[in-house]
């Protein structure tokens, strides 16, 4: 894990699950449960780092589905360098997604972790993608659903981001079950490995 000043940092997750022993260790005085979606994380982090100004970075701690053409594997934990919001209705041509500008926004790697490209759509994927559905799509590995509206907020406020993923299932119609069944023993090993460090 990367070294951190706990006085200067914000360790955040989007539920309580994900960030829950690293609060009863009471090792970082900043931390927040932002919330589920990419909208939710944004406003829910604007509203901090307005009344937290001596915050300088951000932990994400958080799960992600892997897209199949990844060759990611479950149970692994990823470090995203770099995250983007695509949707699958607008890849598919059932929809129009509005551009984001940027379109993605680099992100702190953890080089003791694999580092990946992330998606963060609005909606969460539950159809069989086993190639990817348009050429833009190619170099994508992961898909969360918090991290595009964390990292747009961060980069407004000029604070580095680091995000720590726990690959819970393969992106898919199974994918809300397995991540049912994995995310809190992979939770509980990402969030005791930062604390060992």
């Amino acid at each position: 894990m990367l070294p951190f000043n706990p006085n200067q940092i914000l360790v955040t997750g989007a539920f309580e699950g994900e960030v829950g022993i690293l609060r009863d260790s009471r090792v970082f005085p900043h931390l927040r449960v932002m919330g589920i979606g990419n909208l939710e994380a944004a406003v829910n982090l604007s509203d901090y780092l307005f009344r937290n100004k001596e915050i300088r970075r951000i932990v994400f701690f958080g799960s992600c589905g892997a897209y199949e053409w990844s060759g990611i594997p479950i149970k692994s934990v990823v470090s995203p360098n770099l995250v983007f919001t695509k949707e699958l209705t607008h890849a598919l041509k059932l929809s129009k997604q509005i551009p984001e500008s940027p379109d993605s926004y680099e992100l702190i790697p953890d080089k003791n972790f694999r580092p990946v490209r992330c998606n963060a759509p609005t909606t969460i994927t539950l159809t069989e993608l086993k190639t990817p559905p348009e050429d833009s799509w190619v170099s994508l590995e992961v898909e969360n659903l918090e991290l595009f509206g964390i990292a747009k907020v961060a980069a407004k406020f000029s604070i580095s981001l680091t995000a720590y993923l726990a690959v819970t299932n393969l992106v898919g119609p199974n994918g809300s079950a397995d991540w049912a069944n994995h995310w809190k023993e992979l939770s509980h090993s990402l969030q005791n490995q930062f604390l060992q460090k």
